[in-house]
């Protein structure tokens, strides 16, 4: 009843005051004096172009702009007497404060031109109280990308997921190698620990994890922001990290287009995927309808990779070692996406804005296994479609205060399959040596599906010019579906449908002791959790298809967050952030072996799946948790140059992980249960100098360690009382990105990175003890711009991996080798696997134009 009674209290002060998980914004502060004699202006109008956005100075010359959506903007101030002053590129991010000072000259002749100023970015972001890496538009262009994932690892703290193991060595066969995931780790956390965002809306895939952030393109984005530690309360069920897309999200009355196209099919199939991409976006004012804006984006995305199989016209033995006839390359590690966006905007009034925006995505890809190196066509292939539909209303209450309502509707549809007919699984028998398949097909069969219904109510008072109050609550109804049969007969192993409630609620005030530099961000999030699903009282009895079940009850916690900064100088600052993370596990764990039993109707575990190595879900499980802290400092290097130093230590427990049990009577089974743990420490060091004298530069290095109890989900703990490190753990990582650009529009951006090689065991009682290779890379972008009839127009050309590096990603534990193990008997056609390297050098070219 206590539980209740809290999740009502929460409900109701979200409701009145609230503000929840969508509010992404940011604010722009200052001061507006006299050139010549420094006093404050008061009522003076201070605005920003294009937004309707604005406010006046009060009597010490203080103004206070809030709900400004991330990106760079032209901030205006004009007032009787005095020259208007501009200051140009702005830069918003969420959650932070822009701070803009003006000073007016005095206007001696009426009419005088309005003074333009470049705005210089602070190398010291004064509020920052935990670690944000953000990119503008601008950024996101300067460096050579194929994808979005490419800005991400990047990033300090961030890397990509390598497997380190045959696909069809992993535990189950394999069998969920296909199913998505984001492949990327936030300072050492495992993946999909990650909460993502697109213009504050959750699409996160409650039930696999994740999301496919490949299929963004560039042109849509206004800037992209990464939380790689500690965040503050307004993002919950997040342990690593968070990542905040937010699209342009202004009505510009002249219209804006951009498109760029890429390719490698340029005649070198030596230095070609056979990629192309094309992408376009287009934002205006509606004819007759000034206050009514339109954006579109789309983006086309196709490669075939690096990695092939082979179809010969005949095979002269059934080991597949002597052959004859020229094969057929086919790729296996493809990947086709197409992504549509769409928003709406309408300004009936300065104080209010009503946005309907949503995308419709496609995702087809493969995944290598080299088992089916001869046998190509036998692998699933991946179908990933995912829709959102979201609208949002802001309403300005007062200067100092705004309202925020939005709601939205997220699906997710996951196919993994050779085919979805049952009769052609029959067709050719699954026949194969001990290396390579000859005829047949993977048992993998996936079919699932994900909903999220969301909505919440945002609230947020600048009370006074210290104190910044936000209050909030959002709901989540979900659905998952999930079907994974035995292609073999076609047998259901699971099949369920669940309709999870997910509630939050926060609250959070930022304090700005501006006189003494202090900046503090203190709060609280609730969430509360319903599985709706029965499980067992005993799981003895879990054989006895008739026993009878219970609701699993509902899970509530709070959890504390707390941002310090604080300047130690003129150009320092010091911050401290500290704070409590939950995340409740995706739901395809936490139902795991769960079926349709038609004999009582209901869903249950599976006592099929209960000896198998993907096991059952346990009898309760809890959210996993994780304690961050994060000491960093910024300090100022010049008025152009600024150097960040964070050290991090995380500390994990509750990671649902693999044990074996055991019933009275001597049954074995396995059980998913909350019972992994981790640690990870380390420090990073970012380095940004921003654009000026025709360059702009950045270097992220970080130092790093993971200890985890185990890596792989499905696989039983060596010694559950010790940790060792990660799969994914790799102590060094350094990368760095030079942008030029020359007066005469020829310029370069060079990226290049280096890591540690990823870990593996030779001993048993060393597990991971060993390391592979060093990994490096160095990409190049050279570039021309041109301008005609009022566009610009770009040609490029990118060349990855210049050095044609062939970088190892993992190696034989018994030779410490790629390419052959320490057994004889294997052929090395059997050893030499595609998947344990990397791809080599690539030239695309492109062009791109926009105004």
């Amino acid at each position: 009843m206590k539980k209740v009674i809290l999740i009502v209290a929460a409900v109701i002060v979200g409701l009145l005051s609230g503000h929840a998980l969508a509010q992404n914004t940011g604010k722009i502060v200052g001061q507006v004096t006299d050139a010549g004699s420094g006093e404050p202006l008061p009522g003076c109008n201070v605005y920003i172009a294009g937004l309707s956005l604005g406010a006046s100075t009060d009597q010490d010359g203080y103004y206070v702009i809030l709900n400004v959506p991330p990106g760079v903007y032209d901030v205006h101030a004009s007032m009787i007497g005095y020259t208007e002053q501009v200051q140009k590129g702005v830069r918003v991010m969420s959650n932070l404060t822009a701070r803009v000072n003006f000073k007016l000259a005095q206007q001696i002749l009426e009419g005088e031109q309005i003074t333009v100023v470049a705005y210089k970015t602070p190398p010291v972001q004064k509020d920052l109280t935990y670690k944000i890496q953000a990119v503008t538009a601008d950024e996101i262009s300067q460096v050579p990308l194929s994808t979005m994932k490419d800005i991400l690892v990047q990033q300090a703290g961030v890397v990509p997921q390598l497997r380190t193991m045959p696909v069809s060595s992993m535990p189950a066969f394999g069998q969920f190698a296909t199913v998505p995931t984001d492949g990327l780790h936030f300072r050492g956390g495992r993946e999909n620990e990650t909460l993502y965002l697109l213009d504050g809306i959750n699409v996160t895939d409650g039930l696999w994890g994740g999301f496919s952030i490949d299929q963004l393109g560039e042109l849509m984005i206004s800037s992209l922001e990464t939380y790689s530690g500690t965040f503050d309360p307004r993002y919950g069920e997040a342990m690593s990290g968070v990542v905040n897309i937010s699209t342009f999200d202004r009505i510009d009355a002249r219209p804006k287009v951009a498109f760029k196209a890429l390719t490698d099919k340029h005649g070198l199939d030596s230095q070609s995927h056979n990629t192309y991409s094309w992408e376009v976006m287009f934002n205006s004012a509606l004819p007759f309808l000034k206050n009514v804006g339109l954006t579109f984006a789309n983006r086309i995305y196709s490669t075939d990779g690096y990695i092939y199989g082979y179809i010969y016209p005949e095979y002269v033995n059934s080991e597949g070692r002597d052959r004859s006839g020229t094969p057929k390359k086919v790729p296996m590690q493809y990947l086709d996406t197409q992504f549509s966006f769409g928003k709406l905007l309408w300004k009936p009034s300065n104080a209010l804005k009503v946005s309907l925006g949503g995308y419709y995505a496609k995702n087809q890809k493969g995944v290598y296994n080299h088992y089916f190196k001869y046998n190509p066509y036998g692998t699933p292939r991946v179908w990933l479609t995912d829709d959102l539909l979201y609208t949002k209303i802001d309403y300005t209450i007062t200067p100092k205060s705004f309202v925020k309502f939005y709601a939205a509707n997220y699906e997710r549809s996951f196919k993994s399959y050779v085919y979805d007919d049952p009769a052609k699984y029959d067709v050719l028998p699954q026949t194969g040596t001990a290396e390579f398949s000859i005829t047949g097909e993977d048992w993998v069969y996936f079919d699932t599906y994900f909903k999220r219904k969301q909505a919440g109510v945002d609230y947020v008072n600048q009370l006074t010019r210290i104190h910044n109050i936000s209050l909030g609550v959002n709901a989540e109804i979900m659905e998952t579906r999930l079907t994974r049969r035995n292609p073999d007969g076609f047998a259901i192993l699971e099949g369920y449908k669940f309709q999870p409630l997910h509630i939050g609620a926060y609250v959070n005030e930022k304090m700005e002791f501006m006189d003494m530099g202090l900046i503090v961000n203190l709060g609280l999030r609730f969430d509360y959790h319903q599985t709706k699903r029965k499980i067992l009282d005993d799981l003895a009895n879990l054989w006895d298809l008739e026993a009878p079940l219970k609701d699993e009850k509902p899970v509530s916690y709070v959890t504390p967050r707390l941002g310090i900064s604080f300047p130690i100088a003129e150009k320092a600052a010091v911050r401290f952030g500290y704070g409590h993370y939950y995340q409740f596990p995706t739901y395809f764990k936490i139902y795991e072996g769960n079926f349709f039993n038609e004999i009582t109707g209901e869903y249950r575990p599976n006592p099929a799946l209960a000896e198998q190595q993907t096991g059952i879900a346990g009898l309760s499980i809890k959210p996993e948790k994780t304690v961050n802290y994060e000491v960093g400092i910024q300090n100022k290097i010049s008025d152009v140059m600024a150097l960040d130093v964070t050290g991090f230590y995380r500390k994990t427990s509750n990671l649902i992980g693999t044990m074996i049990s055991q019933t009275p009577d001597g049954r074995r089974f396995q059980l998913l249960q909350n019972m992994d743990y981790a640690t990870v420490k380390g420090v990073e060091v970012s380095f940004k100098k921003y654009f000026s004298d025709h360059f702009s530069a950045t270097i992220n290095y970080t130092y790093s360690r993971t200890f985890v109890s185990t890596s792989v989900l499905f696989t039983v703990p060596i010694d559950e009382a010790r940790t060792f490190p990660a799969n994914w753990d790799q102590p060094h990582v350094l990368s760095a990105n030079i942008y030029f650009e020359a007066d005469n529009g020829f310029g370069f951006s060079l990226y290049g990175s280096a890591s540690s090689g990823l870990p593996y065991t030779r001993s048993q009682f060393d597990p991971n003890g060993e390391r592979a290779p060093w990994i490096h890379s160095l990409d190049l972008n050279l570039f021309k711009n041109f301008k005609f009839m009022g566009m610009k127009q770009q040609f490029f050309v990118q060349i990855l991996n210049v050095p044609n590096r062939k970088n190892v990603w993992w190696v034989y534990p018994d030779s410490g080798i790629p390419g052959d193990d320490a057994n004889p008997a294997t052929s090395h056609d059997y050893t030499n696997n595609p998947s344990m390297y990397g791809p080599g050098r690539v030239i695309q070219l492109g062009f791109k134009i926009w105004n």
